[in-house]
């Protein structure tokens, strides 16, 4: 009956992966990638292994997004303050 849980818990994962890859959006896709942390850390608990998926919680659901989000706000604010192709650059 365990097998059940590891076919969802692929299919999350599976789920997870393209969804960060194919979504637009970027601060959507550090949320799928957050989730795909969660789900791996789901599947490392039913597979026996509580203590990576303690480090998956902390640096793959919680650390990593956390990082990519504060890039990403670095990054637009560096970006919208050049002035654009048709403004006056004085």
């Amino acid at each position: 009956m365990f097998w059940v849980a590891d076919y969802v818990a692929l299919a999350l994962i599976l789920t997870a992966g393209v969804l960060v890859v194919r979504l637009r959006n970027l601060n959507g896709s550090v949320m799928a990638l957050s989730a795909l942390g969660l789900v791996l850390s789901l599947l490392f608990v039913l597979l026996g292994a509580p203590d990576d998926a303690h480090a998956e919680i902390v640096v793959g659901a919680i650390a990593l997004p956390t990082m990519y989000l504060i890039a990403l706000s670095k990054l637009r604010t560096a970006v919208s303050d050049e002035p654009e192709l048709g403004e006056d650059a004085s």
